[in-house]
């Protein structure tokens, strides 16, 4: 039995940015789609649902949340083909093939809308701050990005890694012989900027596979030589995971090739990899000078006061999912936990 534990979607620089439409893949045979307000249930349901599947033994990927590293926005099945998925703001999702694959699952069947009614200037007002903290978090970080780019021109420019792609691009070929036709990689995320910090799996993910892990600056060409394997990767139909980079959603920071055991990972200011055994391969030297050291302490404050607004929109959430709480009827919840676990469960028993 295996946990994979990974996010779907993160905070950033460009606000919230979601990978969701990749959670499964469209050979599922079904998808619940949660619908439903703050603290009614959604997360809740989603665990006890995933551990009642981990007790029958299937290997599950867990997908947590952004705002909350210790809620799931999402789970998997593989084995199954069923996704239960958190398909309200900020990753609305509705159903693309309606009844013969996706469901929708309505919570708000189960709260008492009059007392709700009755607290909406409560539930109003958090929700104007809720959305002022992330605002905030997400101008903080846009200014972090904008001064990575400053420490990525002052860089002293690109080492000589030809060596390094040169290997793995020989084991790509080589599997090239024996598989079919370009396969497209999946592309999620493996950490989140969170009220939590910067949270990583990739560790976890990377477990009993090769890494290579590329050291250096910002702009010293590791993006280049992730996405360079990338399209190798695919043009051969081998199997790919692409994680990106949470701070720019559009950079990679992390290729995983299973079926090579092969990762390539990349280490930045938010994710050192001290800790991961790995072949080092360095792309660049830091530039160390007076602005360059500056420019390099003034990221991580940027960075840390994004992550205090976070702390402040989940504290304004909290009041919400306490409003929310306060009108549902939980033990309806608890019935339809059930009805669900036996539907899932009754997909093992399908060809």
């Amino acid at each position: 039995m295996q946990v994979r534990r990974l996010f779907a979607g993160s905070n950033g620089a460009k606000g919230f940015y979601s990978l969701f439409e990749n959670i499964i893949g469209e050979d599922a045979r079904r998808v619940y789609l949660l619908k439903g307000g703050p603290g009614t249930g959604k997360s809740s349901l989603m665990k006890d649902l995933a551990a009642a599947l981990q007790e029958e033994g299937f290997a599950l990927e867990l997908f947590f949340c952004s705002s909350d590293s210790h809620s799931l926005d999402a789970f998997s099945c593989p084995e199954l083909g069923v996704a239960v998925v958190d398909a309200t703001f900020p990753h609305v999702q509705e159903p693309q093939w309606p009844g013969s694959r996706d469901e929708l699952i309505y919570l708000g069947a189960f709260w008492d809308g009059e007392r709700l009614a009755e607290r909406r200037e409560e539930i109003a007002a958090a929700g104007q701050v809720k959305g002022k903290h992330f605002a905030a978090a997400y101008r903080y970080f846009a200014a972090a990005l904008a001064v990575e780019e400053n420490i990525a021109a002052r860089s002293r420019g690109k080492l000589d890694c030809a060596a390094f792609l040169e290997e793995i691009l020989a084991k790509i070929n080589q599997a090239k012989a024996s598989l079919g036709a370009p396969r497209r990689a999946r592309h999620l995320f493996a950490a989140a900027l969170t009220p939590e910090g910067y949270v990583s799996e990739i560790d976890s993910l990377s477990a009993g596979f090769k890494r290579f892990i590329l050291t250096g600056p910002p702009g010293a060409g590791q993006r280049e030589c992730l996405q360079l394997l990338l399209q190798h990767a695919e043009l051969a139909g081998l199997q790919a995971e692409a994680f990106h980079y949470p701070l720019d959603p559009l950079k990679l920071s992390h290729l995983l090739l299973p079926e090579l055991k092969v990762a390539v990972l990349t280490e930045t200011d938010l994710e050192p990899l001290d800790a991961l055994s790995g072949q080092r391969v360095l792309c660049g030297e830091p530039e160390q000078s007076t602005a360059g050291v500056r420019d390099r302490e003034l990221f991580r404050e940027l960075v840390e006061l994004g992550i205090a607004e976070l702390r402040q929109a989940q504290g304004t959430h909290a009041v919400l999912e306490r409003c929310y709480a306060a009108a549902m009827d939980f033990g309806a919840v608890d019935a339809l936990r059930e009805r669900l676990r036996a539907k899932i469960l009754a997909y093992k028993n399908r060809s």
